[in-house]
């Protein structure tokens, strides 16, 4: 069985439904799948070949990786994409921080600036430069 690529930093970061989910699908593929089940009781079929929206290798991949988070009629709470669309809002928001001001930020992506503020700071290395260098 093939599975999407994935950065492991990426899958790190997620909670393990999710992270089973982005394994299976891959990113893109799970934020568009999530955007239409996400936030529901999802039952995962045993013998179908398609159901969900899901290619048969998208199923099949689905059903291994979220086996451990299944209960006894093979259903599990689907999370939301939000967590997925804040990775990539994120991603922007830190890719246009040099050329774009906090305020810019905070109205293009309807945030407040201390937001902003914040998942810029995620980015910070934390290594301060030498003022001579």
């Amino acid at each position: 069985m093939d599975f999407p690529d994935v950065a492991p930093e990426l899958l790190a970061t997620l909670p393990p439904v999710l992270r089973a989910i982005v394994r299976a699908l891959g990113f893109v593929r799970a934020q568009e799948w999530l955007r239409d089940h996400g936030g529901v009781n999802v039952e995962i079929p045993k013998y179908k070949s398609v159901a969900l929206g899901l290619t048969p290798e998208e199923l099949q991949r689905m059903a291994s990786v979220l086996e451990p988070h299944l209960d006894a009629d093979r259903r599990f709470w689907c999370p939301k994409a939000d967590k997925l669309f804040n990775l990539s809002r994120n991603a922007a928001i830190i890719a246009t921080a040099h050329r774009d001001s906090i305020n810019r930020q905070a109205r293009q992506f309807n945030l407040s600036s201390r937001q902003i503020t914040n998942i810029r700071r995620q980015a910070d290395t934390g290594v301060q430069l030498d003022l001579f260098d």
